[in-house]
C-alpha cells in the first residue's frame, strides 16, 4: 500500500533539507533573497563569541534571525530586548548593560545559550525550549512544553539547524483525515 502511495507523489527536498512527498506540483520560488543572507554585518562579532562560548556561529544565526529578523532595536511584546531578545532581568544577570548594542547583545545571548546548554546536558531541543519559554519550566517539565509558539520555536531551529551535517530519518504517519504524512522531524 505505501509503495502505491510513493508513486503517485512528487519527492523533493525543501530549502530547509527537509524531505517532502505532495502530489501537489511545485510552485516556482521567488528570487528575493531573505534577509539572512543580506545580514552579515554581525558575522564577526557570531563567530568571536561563538568561539569563546564554544557555540556554533550557524545556530546563534538561526537564533537571531528567529528571534529579531537581525534588528538590534527589536522589543518584543513580553519586554525581550535586541538581536538575541533579551528579557532585562536575564540582560543584567549576564553583564549586558546596554542591550540594544549589538555585541552586548549578543555576548549575553550566546552565553545565556552557552550556560541552557550546559544545564540541559547539551541536548539542544531542551537548550532551545528553555531560551524561548525559560529554564524554569524546562527544568520542571524534563521536555519541551506543550505551548504552540515554542513548539513552532524549536521546530524552526532545528529544521533549519545542520543543512548538510547528517541525514534525519523520514517519519511516515497518517493524518486524521487519511493522508499519509512524511517527515525529517519526529513529532
Amino acid at each position: 500500500m505505501i509503495i502505491l502511495l510513493l508513486l503517485g507523489q512528487i519527492i523533493s527536498t525543501t530549502r530547509a533539507g527537509n524531505v517532502l512527498f505532495t502530489n501537489i506540483p511545485s510552485v516556482k520560488q521567488s528570487t528575493v533573497p531573505s534577509r539572512e543572507f543580506v545580514c552579515n554585518e554581525y558575522d564577526h562579532i557570531i563567530k568571536h563569541y561563538g568561539q569563546l562560548y564554544d557555540v556554533d556561529p550557524e545556530l546563534i544565526k538561526l537564533v537571531i534571525r528567529k528571534e529579531s529578523e537581525f534588528n538590534p532595536r527589536a522589543v518584543s511584546r513580553s519586554g525581550a530586548i535586541g538581536l538575541m531578545q533579551l528579557m532585562p532581568a536575564t540582560a543584567r544577570g549576564l553583564g549586558v548593560k546596554d542591550p540594544y548594542n549589538p555585541r552586548e547583545n549578543i555576548k549575553g545571548g550566546v552565553k545565556y545559550l552557552s550556560h541552557l546548554l550546559g544545564l540541559f546536558d547539551e541536548d539542544l531541543e531542551l537548550a532551545l525550549a528553555a531560551y524561548h519559554a525559560g529554564p524554569g519550566l524546562v527544568g520542571r517539565l524534563k521536555r519541551i512544553p506543550q505551548i504552540p509558539a515554542t513548539l513552532e520555536y524549536v521546530d524552526y531551529i532545528l529544521s533549519r539547524y545542520g543543512r548538510g551535517r547528517k541525514k534525519n530519518p523520514v517519519y511516515f504517519s497518517i493524518t486524521k483525515d487519511g493522508t499519509p504524512h512524511f517527515t525529517n522531524l519526529p513529532k
